[in-house]
């Protein structure tokens, strides 16, 4: 399987059998094809919280809505809408949902291996941090985590970001959530949008990686090309590429395509983007 497309109107939820008042939507996994990540949905109800633990892998998060408190690394932030973060391998965490239900996207990397319990979440001590309140960039005390606001995107331009040169990407625009700047060593977390009607040309050209990627659209959508199928892709849609899956989106309509977009491993400083129109056109 090099690509799949999660869809909105199919998703299935599980309730916790450990954790009363969570339950979860996986998006992709090891089952559905993944060999470097696991994307899944989650709620947490109000009033409950999922205790201290940590993993054998590194964990992101980008809460949709509500409200709710999480510790990790010795810090502890109060969460909402637009707000990101971190946990490290092996960082003792824990997260509550207070006045209202929790809303979020999980990100673990590496796929979580499979001996018994590490799929899940080993349990840790508990956890107590220091409380910082809301994250906030502009306070050095803060690590791990993060906020977004659709404001924060630049206009849309030619893609810059490391790995990639050229003009075959064009008319979008990227902010870094969780990278190795955040910590992250095994995935990176970004916002990215792409401008009504760009077509052919004016979004992004059908190129492959030497990484997996996830796009979860958070509004609008885009007409893709997956490996030479045709697709179209909508808000609540995830869709993943495989390691050297050719991909390629344009926006026909007349509103941005804005998605969260996840990279494992991490891309490399060169040689990220391949673009096989490129290639065929060498001379032989």
């Amino acid at each position: 399987m090099t690509y799949r497309i999660a869809r909105s109107a199919d998703r299935r939820w599980t309730e916790s059998d450990s954790v009363p008042g969570l339950r979860t939507a996986v998006l992709i996994d090891g089952a559905s094809g993944a060999s470097h990540l696991e994307v899944r949905l989650c709620e947490l109800r109000a009033g409950t919280a999922i205790p201290a633990h940590r993993h054998p892998f590194e964990e992101s998060w980008f809460v949709f809505s509500g409200q709710g408190v999480r510790t990790v690394g010795g810090l502890t932030y109060q969460i909402g809408a637009g707000d990101y973060g971190l946990s490290p391998v092996g960082a003792g965490h824990a997260l509550a949902a207070t006045g209202e239900d929790l809303s979020w996207l999980s990100v673990r990397a590496p796929k979580p291996p499979t001996f018994r319990g590490a799929a899940s979440s080993l349990p840790a001590a508990a956890v107590n941090g220091e409380e910082l309140g809301r994250p906030s960039e502009t306070d050095p005390r803060h690590r791990l985590a993060g906020h977004f606001e659709l404001s924060d995107l630049a206009p849309p331009a030619q893609l810059s970001m490391p790995g990639y040169h050229g003009p075959k990407i064009r008319n979008i625009s990227v902010h870094m959530l969780v990278d190795r700047l955040l910590g992250a060593q095994h995935h990176t977390l970004f916002v990215a949008q792409i401008a009504p009607r760009s077509g052919h040309g004016q979004a992004a050209s059908e190129h492959y990686h030497p990484f997996e990627e996830i796009y979860f659209f958070l509004s609008g959508g885009m007409r893709g090309t997956l490996d030479g199928e045709e697709v179209h892709v909508g808000t609540g849609d995830l869709a993943w590429v495989s390691v050297d899956a050719t991909h390629g989106f344009v926006n026909d309509s007349d509103e941005p395509a804005t998605w969260l977009e996840v990279q494992s491993p991490v891309p490399p400083d060169s040689e990220a983007f391949f673009f096989p129109d490129d290639w065929r056109t060498l001379p032989h």
